[in-house]
């Protein structure tokens, strides 16, 4: 659902499985000490119990009135029988036929039980089985040994567990539903807004809003209140747009009127330092004309009414007209400056003057920007159904914010110092040049360093 990060809805599941996970972990050990305690509570009645009954048929039948009632299977399998008379030898054995590891463990260094008391006995074997003996005097002086394995009660715990794990599984899957529908409900409106911001960051007219998210009223409110926000900022911005149209408009006809009475000085004077004057101010109003054209042109390219003069040419052999004028800038500052082909060329229609308008704002940025000894390469890119004019070079790069800024209006790159000249129309009118077209533009960082911008024509195939 989210781009470059591990989805909320996995995260939520994992967050919810855990701690199930964690609950149930804990009511498992819980339980399980219970039922242990529980287990060795009801063994030792057991035990004391069997050894009553067992006493009593001692005293009155001897140990083969105890085995008669022993052998004839009133007994579990976990549990075993030993009698010892008066003289210490065992007078009966009875060992657990199903668990032949259990045997008897020499208690001979302990004292017998006084009379009336049960001595208790634990000894562990392997795999967790257990053997818990109750041990009592006989009034003749024997000993009565009684004892009772785990086997039954790890069974028992067992069948616990394995429910228990069931029961996890259950409610793991019940608990998943709420997450999904959390996700639908709160999840996706916010995707929505994280989309439509970024549909606004690409906007340039600042036209797109965000939707409300009808079914949570703190987004719905966050949506609105940040779309009467961006209304504000597009009221001013279009003002802001409006102002400095009008006042390009209103600048123009002004600097006509004065750049013809400066041609007149330039003629009529006979002062050569005047003369010189006069051209200079010429050179700052021509300047400031092209300043003001390009203002005007980049405003009918966005507003997709800009006129353009379109003729069919050869496109490759424009861009080489173009890159063999700067081939001479190119070598003054040491650069290598290439140019490329690719594909299969077709004809292209597009208005010649605004083309050559834009591919050299780029060609005069790039050239700007490598550092002599750096590369700069423009290659002509046939698609099907496209054209691609790429000017690539070896200079200092684009910051990420730069990638999208730079193609704004009165917008600069990171790279560009105060000594450099230019107020940021250059890349803003190529947008402009491209959108006119009907194409687009774009930029990137090179991997091996560098930057790449492009512009993107649409052409229909035809015989070239």
């Amino acid at each position: 659902m989210f781009r470059r990060r591990t989805s909320s809805i996995w995260k939520l599941s994992g967050m919810m499985l855990g701690v199930i996970a964690a609950a149930m972990g804990l009511m498992w050990l819980l339980t399980s000490w219970a039922l242990q305690r529980s287990f060795d509570e009801v063994g030792r009645a057991i035990i004391l119990d069997d050894l009553g009954e067992y006493g009593v048929l001692y005293e009155k039948g001897g140990a083969a009135g105890v085995a008669a009632l022993f052998t004839a299977g009133t007994h579990e399998h976990d549990q075993i029988l030993r009698i010892i008379d008066p003289d210490g030898k065992v007078a009966l054995e009875v060992l657990a036929p199903d668990e032949p590891e259990v045997t008897w463990p020499d208690l001979s260094q302990l004292s017998p039980p006084p009379s009336g008391e049960t001595q208790w006995h634990r000894t562990r074997f392997e795999h967790g089985l257990v053997l818990t003996i109750g041990r009592q005097s006989t009034k003749d002086g024997g000993e009565l040994w009684f004892g009772r394995t785990n086997t039954l009660d790890r069974q028992a715990i067992d069948r616990v567990h394995n429910l228990s794990l069931i029961a996890f599984c259950v409610t793991a899957l019940i608990a998943i539903g709420p997450v999904f529908w959390f996700a639908n409900r709160v999840l996706r409106p916010v995707s929505s807004l994280i989309k439509g911001a970024h549909l606004l960051a690409n906007d340039s007219n600042l036209g797109h809003r965000l939707e409300s998210a009808a079914s949570i009223p703190e987004l719905r409110d966050f949506s609105e209140a940040f779309n009467l926000t961006l209304d504000r900022i597009q009221v001013l911005t279009e003002e802001l747009e409006a102002a400095n149209d009008q006042l390009a408009h209103e600048l123009r006809t002004p600097l006509a009127r004065v750049r013809g009475n400066i041609e007149r000085i330039v003629t009529r004077s006979e002062n050569p330092e005047n003369r010189e004057d006069a051209a200079r101010s010429l050179e700052e109003i021509d300047r400031a004309t092209h300043l003001i054209h390009d203002i005007l042109s980049i405003r009918a390219g966005d507003s997709r009414t800009m006129k353009l003069q379109l003729e069919t040419l050869s496109l490759s052999d424009l861009v080489r007209e173009i890159c063999e004028l700067y081939s001479a800038a190119a070598e003054e500052k040491n650069l290598l400056f290439e140019f490329l082909i690719t594909g299969e060329e077709a004809m292209v229609t597009l208005d010649r003057q605004r083309f050559q308008q834009a591919l050299c704002n780029l060609l005069d940025n790039a050239l700007s920007y490598t550092p002599a000894g750096g590369e700069v390469e423009v290659e002509v890119i046939f698609e099907e159904n496209s054209v691609v004019v790429a000017v690539r070079d070896t200079g200092p790069g684009l910051t990420e914010e730069d990638v999208e800024r730079i193609w704004r209006r009165f917008s600069r790159g990171s790279a560009a110092s105060a000594s450099t000249p230019g107020i940021g129309l250059g890349l803003s009118l190529v947008r402009a040049v491209v959108a006119a077209h009907g194409g687009e533009i774009g930029s990137a960082n090179l991997p091996e360093g560098g930057a790449d911008f492009w512009m993107r024509f649409p052409i229909e195939r035809g015989d070239p």
